[in-house]
């Protein structure tokens, strides 16, 4: 017997946007959905979504940061399904910065290959204020940490991962990030309603729009448990 539970957010109008960010706005786009047509009018029903790949919750490979580096749709199928352990921590305030301490201590057997999901409580706040600028981050150690596990997917559960540690210093902004795509590890972000998971492992199964030539995509993200 399975269980089914999709932890990815709607795209809808009005919605938070990585827009919001410094240097972003007139760069990211806000997600519009326009109906174009209706049945009434035109005989069918028709709608124009204008998107980035990093808008809602996506899927993003290692183009995203490193030039030359692989795009989504070089990617096999089987690559987006993968067995998954979730990582819960308390639930954690705004601005909070995540180390490696906090991840260990609550961090179950995290197997080669796998997903990792961390979920921080910050899909609570989807859409709300302070969504994006005010999420909690994870630091340098916290990143190395999960460098070490070896895993192919990086599920969190917050729109912002790094924190500004490195902000103030261009050559080191990011680059932790980066080492995570250089490892050929999947970033999912942000996931929401991880609280509708009740158990610890399962397989989380991401389908991202089929889109060539991109780094990432918004997705489907199920995770799928398993009852006997």
């Amino acid at each position: 017997m399975h269980r089914y539970i999709e932890i990815s957010g709607k795209l809808q109008n009005n919605m938070w946007g990585y827009n919001e960010l410094p240097g972003l706005e007139k760069i990211v786009p806000q997600v519009e959905i326009e109906t174009i047509a209706t049945v009434k009018n035109n005989g069918f029903f028709s709608s124009k979504i204008t998107i980035a790949s990093i808008s809602g919750t996506y899927l993003e490979s290692s183009s995203h940061m490193i030039e030359n580096g692989r795009n989504l749709d070089e990617y096999a199928i089987e690559d987006f399904i993968k067995p998954a352990c979730i990582l819960r921590l308390p639930e954690q305030s705004e601005k909070a910065l995540i180390d490696a301490d906090i991840l260990d201590r609550y961090a179950g057997t995290i197997e080669k290959g796998e997903a990792l999901i961390i979920d921080t409580g910050w899909w609570k706040m989807w859409n709300r204020p302070g969504y994006v600028l005010s999420c909690p981050n994870f630091l340098k150690s916290a990143l190395e940490w999960i460098l070490e596990k070896e895993i192919s997917i990086l599920g969190v559960d917050v729109p912002c991962i790094e924190a500004s540690w490195s902000e103030e210093n261009e050559a080191q902004k990011g680059s932790l990030l980066k080492e995570i795509f250089r490892r050929g590890v999947l970033l999912a972000a942000p996931l929401v309603n991880l609280g509708e998971v009740k158990k610890s492992s399962g397989t989380i199964i991401c389908f991202p729009l089929n889109v060539e030539g991109v780094s990432g995509a918004p997705a489907r993200i199920i995770f799928e448990e398993e009852y006997r």
